[in-house]
């Protein structure tokens, strides 16, 4: 682990793009309430050539891990190409899909190409499901393609978004992630669409809620994700732009998934391009701590998970104060005093 996490220091140092998350597809065949995705009926502007092509560019520049996205990436016919071709050029592959396309032929695949999954469970309750879902019979298929994929040995990670629609079904799925062997991370940081649309946080359990989830059994008081500088330190903020992109189904190149502002385009430039010579993306890798007017002063800054996208998408400011950085630090303070 020690050595892992020296490894994503030396990448984010050196501005080597070691993750990216690439949306092959903005098609889905669920609707999930809290997606951040604003169109999933979008056309895929990639094609499966400029695709390929892109893997080897992304290889050639220092890229480890590659995580196929969506919508749900299992739509896009060409997937399994787009797959095998990334596991020839060394990717630690991770295929982030909703589980309901996987048969035995797709697992069959994802076991011989030794990829991973994660999958979303909102619930071990059908209705539940298929409510946040917005698609009858959603639970039964999610949960066979989970079951195909663990049968095969392929490596499963289980997510939960912790909403108002299944904020009391956290220690069934928790269960049940227990029965199959496989991790299981339930979040209740829910964030805005890419297009800066807040609908998905009517989602947010209220404060109340909040603290007994970080006081609970199934949440550490930590921030996914994230580089964040220890007290008094004067670092870069996370891993957005540094060690991280997010590539779009329109092949637009992004700090992160749900920070505005495209840094260019694959289908007029190659990846090294708009990663070398953005400055948008130099502006993002460029913030630090003491650049932030009111947070850089404050004492929680070190845990309470401010986000860039999230203070410029839900408060209108890069580097102002984040309402919901406030919020998440408020609820790790009280929690932890409730477990005193």
């Amino acid at each position: 682990m020690t050595q892992f996490r020296g490894l994503l220091a030396k990448a984010a140092r050196d501005k080597v793009p070691i993750d990216v998350s690439l949306e092959i597809t903005h098609r889905c065949n669920y609707r999930c309430r809290h997606c951040y995705i604003p169109d999933l009926t979008a056309p895929d502007l990639l094609p499966t050539e400029r695709i390929l092509l892109l893997l080897e560019e992304l290889a050639e520049i220092g890229t480890l891990f590659l995580t196929l996205t969506g919508g749900e990436p299992l739509v896009r016919r060409d997937w399994e190409v787009i797959a095998r071709r990334a596991r020839e050029l060394g990717f630690m592959l991770t295929v982030l899909t909703n589980g309901s396309l996987v048969d035995e032929k797709v697992a069959d695949t994802l076991a011989e190409l030794m990829a991973g999954a994660e999958i979303s469970l909102h619930s071990m309750d059908p209705e539940t499901f298929d409510r946040a879902t917005c698609s009858r019979g959603s639970f039964a298929r999610t949960i066979r393609g989970i079951e195909l994929l663990v049968a095969r040995s392929v490596p499963v990670e289980l997510k939960m978004p912790v909403t108002t629609l299944n904020r009391g079904h956290v220690p069934a799925v928790m269960e049940y992630a227990n029965r199959l062997g496989v991790p299981c991370q339930a979040f209740p940081k829910i964030v805005a669409r890419k297009d800066g649309n807040l609908q998905p946080l009517q989602l947010r359990i209220p404060e109340p809620e909040l603290v007994d989830f970080y006081a609970g059994p199934h949440s550490g008081c930590h921030v996914d994700g994230a580089d964040p500088p220890l007290p008094g330190e004067d670092g870069p903020l996370c891993a957005a732009a540094r060690r991280y992109a997010n590539i779009t189904a329109a092949g637009e190149v992004m700090a992160c998934n749900i920070l505005p502002g495209s840094a260019g385009n694959l289908l007029t430039s190659t990846f090294r391009e708009i990663w070398e010579g953005s400055a948008w993306l130099e502006r993002i890798r460029d913030i630090r701590r003491s650049d932030l007017p009111v947070c850089s002063t404050c004492s929680k800054h070190s845990y309470c998970g401010r986000c860039l996208a999230q203070a410029m998408v839900e408060d209108g400011d890069l580097l102002g104060p984040s309402q919901a950085a406030c919020d998440h630090a408020e609820a790790v303070e009280r929690a932890l005093r409730c477990g005193a």
